[in-house]
């Protein structure tokens, strides 16, 4: 590196001050009214996401501890669910097919910033979650990652690249393990 080069990071957003707002007024709701219903009664989280522009099926189970930014680029279908102080970072679109579990303490990243960047701007690539997917116990999954359908990323794994259907993988970064076959 130069040593005349000074490097000060500034992080910057893209984001309107109209969507800061809305954002900080959706953490708010997260973090108190979001929490207040027991798992069982789902709906009114369902309501609350779908008031912030969510696209949710009425069936999903998204449990009261799971941590949700910018809801309105969050898609869910029939089915699916988002466990214990899971953490769903929709800086961009999040779209998790039918009958998914997305398990506890699973990360879904959709953001991060340019390293090679004096400005450290905020570069975003959103995650595809397709029908099927089980992503197990804190997983990391990485922006422009797509999972294949009916695919399972073992616990604890950092999947850094897309996955192929019917596929197990594991470890850090996530590495295929076998064929899932599935069974009537």
């Amino acid at each position: 590196m130069d040593s005349d080069f000074e490097y000060n990071p500034v992080q910057t957003t893209p984001f309107s001050f109209k969507e800061k707002v809305k954002s900080h007024i959706w953490k708010i709701v997260n973090m108190t009214i979001f929490k207040l219903f027991p798992n069982q009664i789902k709906k009114p989280r369902i309501y609350l996401l779908r008031l912030f522009g969510a696209k949710l099926s009425s069936t999903v189970n998204i449990n009261r501890t799971a941590k949700i930014d910018h809801p309105w680029n969050l898609e869910m279908g029939h089915l699916s669910s988002l466990g214990h102080k899971s953490w769903a970072y929709c800086l961009d679109k999040i779209t998790i097919g039918e009958k998914c579990c997305i398990g506890e303490y699973s990360f879904l990243i959709t953001g991060s910033h340019n390293v090679n960047s004096v400005g450290f701007e905020m570069v975003t690539s959103p995650i595809v979650i397709n029908d099927g997917c089980w992503v197990t116990t804190g997983v990391y999954i990485l922006p422009g990652v797509t999972l294949g359908k009916y695919s399972v990323i073992g616990a604890k794994s950092l999947v850094v690249k897309s996955i192929e259907p019917l596929s197990i993988v594991g470890g850090n970064p996530a590495k295929y393990i076998k064929k899932r076959v599935l069974k009537e």
